[in-house]
């Protein structure tokens, strides 16, 4: 194991780095990071493919979660450590399941001498956060699941089927980064609501940042996704979301289901029956013109939301 240390303003961080196995028994390095202080009781933090250990701010850059995680905030690093970590992704052959991203916690928690702690996950995180639920029991005090479900809707499976053929096609005429740009313009789709793009690019201001129109958003947004993006990774991990299986039967902490009735990707409906199915759940429907996005655009309402189930 090797730890780095930072010394951010006003927050204390260190990355992890250790070697989880498979459930083939294949290892495979996993780097996480912990952010808090000494001693404090532990929330791990998982959002989308697209982001990893960075939740908080740090000396080094934003966080991908910053509006929820750090000193004051929701989950609070004046009174929690935040443990987070990048996904395995086309390392493994040929992707990752959920569980191989829970083991690969384990693998970190035990590296970093956590014995339990909370989660809170949302989108491919969520789905990773019900696996370890269930993986290792003894591990987790409470589970918090943002747009996520027990499975993939079989909506879901066919929009993701499509930007994989997209980035294969796209790879074997050797450019796969154009591939992935119009996958990201696709998903971009399913993430958002019909009623916000009309909102915003029916008739844009002349100068305002959508000016361009609902092309140019998708077009700039896809280019900047592929330029930091591998596109196997992509492959590997939209086939780990594709595949997600797990039986909430068998969960035994308390678990609250956070749907967003406006959500095509995760519909509200798949997530209240996976909630009926669990022993200790509860179901929590919130609004939001960012459909599968609100967890990422909604800063006050996942706040409060936040503050509702830890009770704060």
């Amino acid at each position: 194991m090797s730890v780095t240390l930072e010394h951010p303003p006003a927050l204390r961080c260190r990355d992890i780095s250790t070697i989880a196995l498979t459930a083939t028994g294949s290892p495979v390095s996993v780097t996480g990071r912990i952010a808090g202080p000494e001693g404090a009781p532990v929330i791990l933090v998982l959002g989308g493919i697209s982001f990893g250990r960075h939740v908080t701010d740090t000396a080094n850059g934003d966080g991908w979660w910053r509006q929820q995680a750090g000193p004051g905030k929701a989950l609070d690093t004046n009174r929690h450590r935040i443990l987070s970590f990048d996904f395995i992704g086309a390392d493994i052959h040929p992707f990752p399941s959920t569980q191989d991203q829970a083991r690969a916690i384990l693998a970190l928690a035990d590296a970093a001498d956590i014995r339990d702690f909370a989660i809170v996950g949302s989108s491919y995180g969520g789905m990773i956060g019900l696996a370890l639920a269930s993986l290792a029991p003894e591990r987790v005090r409470e589970l918090v699941v943002i747009s996520a479900a027990d499975r993939a809707s079989e909506m879901a499976r066919a929009w993701r089927s499509i930007q994989r053929d997209t980035v294969e096609l796209a790879l074997r005429l050797g450019d796969g980064k154009a591939g992935l740009d119009l996958a990201r313009r696709l998903a971009l789709t399913t993430y958002r609501t019909p009623d916000e793009f009309e909102a915003r690019f029916a008739d844009p201001e002349p100068d305002s940042r959508d000016a361009n129109g609902v092309t140019g958003y998708l077009a700039k947004n896809g280019q900047r996704y592929a330029e930091r993006t591998d596109p196997n990774r992509f492959l590997a991990l939209s086939r780990s979301m594709d595949e997600h299986r797990v039986d909430v039967e068998t969960i035994t902490c308390p678990v609250a289901w956070v749907a967003v009735i406006e959500d095509r990707l995760v519909p509200a409906d798949q997530i209240a029956a996976a909630a009926d199915r669990t022993l200790n759940g509860r179901l929590i429907k919130i609004s939001s013109l960012y459909g599968h996005d609100a967890f990422l655009k909604e800063d006050t309402l996942i706040a409060a939301t936040l503050d509702e189930i830890f009770g704060s």
